[in-house]
């Protein structure tokens, strides 16, 4: 537990706050960016909801492993908490500055980028995300022309709104988030209940099950499983959080469990309406399905509707990034982990430092306007480091039988094991399946192993 001399943060979230972080932060870019992409990789619709299933039991079952770790150890900085715990300093400055560069970093981002290209689907009035809006910066002699997409120009001026919003203390940004959230889930079941009512498709009448088109072989449920992976993550978020829940020792749990039923469910019901109202072949591609499938069972007028929708839904769930990484980095910062400016905390409760690092590097990866490269890369290194995390979960077992766990996974150790072994497997898909993708982001978390080990050996001499 850290030093009470150190800076803290008040303990003024409660249940229903926990999880409207939760479903805000989960629910958002991932249902509505990847469904076209998850689509045209598999083209099938029982093995596209069979997948949807799949990444909401994996949820679970982490969330399950993770909820014991989050109220044994209510420490601000979520994953980063529990692998210092568990395998020192240098693993904890690994998780935790993957998750603010990589994991955390990259989503903010591919939100940004989402809420960018619909406005300019509601501005101009189509159906597809515009990919000709480019201008040119004129840059120095050694650089060159630098060319620039409107859409990620707009994208850093959402993500710049965000900032202004997260000055204004946690009150104002939880109040947005609940408000946000309530509406989110109204859309949501709103948007499944249209296309199960009255969708038409053929997928739901008779056709072929799968299509010779889909993505070959393994590399297709490799795609098809990063995409959605990517939409429930986040289902961990509010354990960044555990110093402000109020008792996290019972609240936890039922936050990261109750959030992480109420995502699969709605995630399924989306999908069903999806498929109950387009073939696969016609979601393949698509960068709005919701939208398309609304038009196609009540025409461009609900389509627009559903279109609007959507920005809220994402408006809501990019605010969860900048509740919950600056918090990572005023944990890592309060350890000696991170420039020890992060943890200061301004009159409103906000580490406003850490919130402004967060904002410039987001900023800087929503000017890409690449939504899809944003979300692979994120995923292999986001499950390559919940493997660590998870593994964690087993020492902490060994090695802290002492520590006190007000809510400890049923099954132990059966049930946690069959979940590891699940995510051995997994990471080793995606790294057999796409060597290139793996090879940066093992490139990446090297460089961090390495940043981490001279930080903990400076720590540790100058101490």
């Amino acid at each position: 537990m850290s030093d009470s001399s150190l800076p803290q943060l008040k303990r003024v979230l409660r249940i229903r706050d926990g999880l409207a972080v939760t479903v805000g932060i989960v629910i958002g870019a991932g249902i509505l960016g990847t469904p076209g992409l998850i689509a045209g990789y598999l083209r099938d619709p029982v093995v596209i909801l069979g997948m949807w299933f799949f990444g909401g039991v994996m949820a679970g079952l982490s969330t399950l492993m993770l909820a014991e770790m989050a109220a044994a150890l209510p420490e601000a900085g979520g994953k980063y908490v529990y692998a210092r715990h568990a395998w020192g300093d240098t693993m904890g400055f690994v998780a935790g500055w993957s998750e603010i560069f990589v994991t955390r970093g990259f989503s903010g981002a591919s939100k940004a980028v989402l809420i960018s290209g619909y406005l300019f689907m509601l501005a101009a009035g189509t159906t597809m995300v515009p990919d000709t809006v480019f201008f040119v910066l004129t840059g120095p002699s050694w650089l060159g022309d630098i060319e620039l997409s409107w859409v990620g120009v707009v994208a850093l001026a959402v993500v710049l709104a965000y900032f202004l919003l997260h000055t204004r203390g946690l009150e104002a940004s939880t109040t947005f988030q609940n408000v946000t959230t309530a509406i989110k889930v109204v859309i949501v079941l709103a948007i499944a209940a249209v296309g199960i009512i009255g969708g038409t498709a053929s997928a739901g009448a008779g056709a072929p099950l799968i299509s010779s088109e889909a993505t070959a072989g393994l590399l297709g449920y490799a795609l098809a499983y990063q995409s959605i992976s990517f939409a429930y993550y986040g289902w961990e978020d509010a354990a960044k959080m555990s110093e402000e829940v109020v008792d996290p020792g019972k609240s936890l749990p039922k936050i990261l469990l109750g959030g992480a039923v109420a995502v699969m469910v709605l995630y399924l019901l989306m999908n069903i309406s999806f498929l109950s109202a387009m073939t696969p072949e016609e979601m393949a591609g698509a960068d709005l399905v919701a939208r398309e499938a609304t038009a196609a069972v009540f025409g461009e007028t609900a389509g627009l509707v559903v279109l609007v929708a959507s920005l809220l839904i994402l408006v809501s769930s990019a605010n969860v990034n900048f509740l919950g990484l600056p918090r990572v980095a005023f944990g890592l910062a309060r350890e000696g982990l991170a420039p020890r400016s992060l943890a200061d905390v301004d009159a409103r409760g906000t580490p406003r430092n850490a919130l402004m690092m967060i904002t410039i590097w987001i900023g800087a990866l929503a000017l890409t306007a690449s939504f899809e490269t944003l979300i692979r890369f994120m995923m292999t290194v986001a499950i390559t480091v919940d493997t660590m995390v998870l593994l964690g979960y087993f020492k902490l077992r060994v090695s802290r039988p002492d520590l006190v766990r007000p809510f400890r996974m049923p099954g132990y150790p059966v049930l946690p094991a069959i979940t590891l072994v699940l995510y051995v497997a997994i990471l080793a898909i995606l790294i057999y399946t796409q060597p290139d993708l793996a090879m940066g982001a093992g490139l990446m978390l090297g460089a961090m192993l390495v940043a981490g080990v001279i930080t903990t050996r400076r720590n540790a001499a100058s101490s």
